[in-house]
């Protein structure tokens, strides 16, 4: 059985799909894996009384909108790849809400500095004034402040596939 490791860096454009294949160098065209983005809005909508969540393609979006910011990954090879970290900005012009992959055993890891990486929740450390005296004190960072986050996947089977996204709000 192959075993292939592989760690990917994505940084999905705001609007409009993306396909991580534009570009390529000749080692990545014989890469095992195959990555796709595409960015959806997410609306609201009323269905026989029941309301309910509709995707359609983000051509455009307005402040207050919700993007779901989606980054599929298959295994195009017959061999099993390891070590598979698929990486995703958050970008400054919208606000982090939810992270979701469809993968067994898979662990998301925040960041809010875009450079280390940890499990919610987060936590930094706050300088804070208390009877006249400067004090530190460790607070738990809310996921509006997320810059990034990282999906850590498990073993990914030959022709098999993951699906990760993130929902954002537009600023």
């Amino acid at each position: 059985m192959k075993t292939t490791f592989a760690r990917l860096t994505l940084l999905p454009m705001l609007l409009g799909a993306a396909q991580f294949a534009a570009a390529q160098t000749p080692a990545a065209q014989t890469s095992p894996v195959r990555v796709t983005a595409s960015n959806q809005l997410v609306t609201q909508v009323t269905v026989d009384g029941k309301v309910t969540e509709r995707l359609t393609e983000a051509g455009s979006a307005r402040p207050g909108n919700v993007l779901q910011l989606n980054q599929k990954v298959d295994n195009v090879s017959t061999g099993l790849i390891r070590g598979l970290a698929l990486n995703m900005n958050v970008d400054p012009a919208t606000t982090f809400q939810t992270a979701q992959c469809n993968v067994t055993g898979v662990t998301t890891l925040f960041s809010a500095d875009g450079k280390t990486f940890a499990q919610a929740p987060l936590k930094k450390t706050v300088t804070v004034t208390e009877n006249g005296q400067s004090v530190k004190k460790e607070v738990v960072v809310p996921p509006s402040e997320y810059k990034a986050l990282r999906w850590q996947l498990p073993d990914l089977a030959g022709g098999k596939s993951a699906n990760c996204f993130i929902r954002v709000s537009v600023r």
